[in-house]
């Protein structure tokens, strides 16, 4: 349902605050701050240079998270509806879920929070070299359809799990276990009732967001 851009868009998003704190340091370093800004009036202003450090991550943070509600909220916008409506998706049972593991989300904390203690951002070299990397790194995440580590989903009211999912019967899953499919779920509850049916749709390659089917709905699965 997705396209590679949607997912280019998330990562890009995702990457926000070390790119705000990549070009604040080269801007900052290289004295190509405003007249109005220079390190003595804001000093001056907050009266002890840790407070403007403070105020300034504070600042990053709250951007980065308003800006991640925004653009998770416009790429998943309408889904959930569509889903009830029965416009999009097919009817599908849990047969098991779990966490998905603090492990997965390593690579992605490293590549935000590792730059910001080795890298010196007063360089051009280290600036361009940087952005290159993350270009990469973005490229890498998006060719491998990697969106469930990605942190919006965080500020989304969402939970991300991994389980199995199947569309068959328990006998027909007996007869033939491939039947049945791995996957990443994206839903509102914390706790899933494998009792009940969902309703799937793929948003990108073996992630879907699903949502419970209301029982006089479902169909014999």
């Amino acid at each position: 349902m997705w396209t590679k851009r949607e997912q280019v868009l998330m990562w890009i998003t995702a990457y926000i605050p070390l790119l705000i704190v990549m070009f604040s340091g080269f801007i900052y370093h290289n004295d190509l701050l405003p007249a109005g800004l220079t390190k003595d009036k804001l000093e001056d202003m907050f009266t002890r240079w840790w407070i403007v450090e403070l105020v300034f991550l504070v600042t990053v943070l709250i951007l980065s998270l308003g800006l991640y509600r925004l653009v998770i909220w416009w790429l998943l916008r309408g889904l959930e509806e569509r889903l009830a409506a029965r416009t999009i998706g097919r009817e599908v049972s849990i047969r098991q879920y779990e966490k998905i593991s603090v492990n997965d989300y390593t690579f992605f904390l490293l590549t935000l929070l590792l730059p910001q203690i080795v890298v010196d951002y007063s360089s051009v070299v280290n600036l361009t070299v940087s952005m290159f990397i993350i270009i990469f790194i973005i490229t890498v995440y998006v060719k491998t359809d990697s969106i469930a580590t990605c942190p919006l989903f965080f500020v989304s009211g969402r939970q991300v799990y991994q389980g199995v999912i199947s569309n068959r019967s328990r006998d027909e899953e007996e007869a033939n276990p491939d039947v049945r499919l791995k996957a990443v779920l994206i839903v509102r509850e914390k706790d899933m009732n494998l009792d009940i049916k969902y309703r799937a749709q793929v948003l990108v390659s073996n992630v879907y967001m699903i949502r419970p089917v209301d029982k006089g709905e479902q169909e014999d699965v």
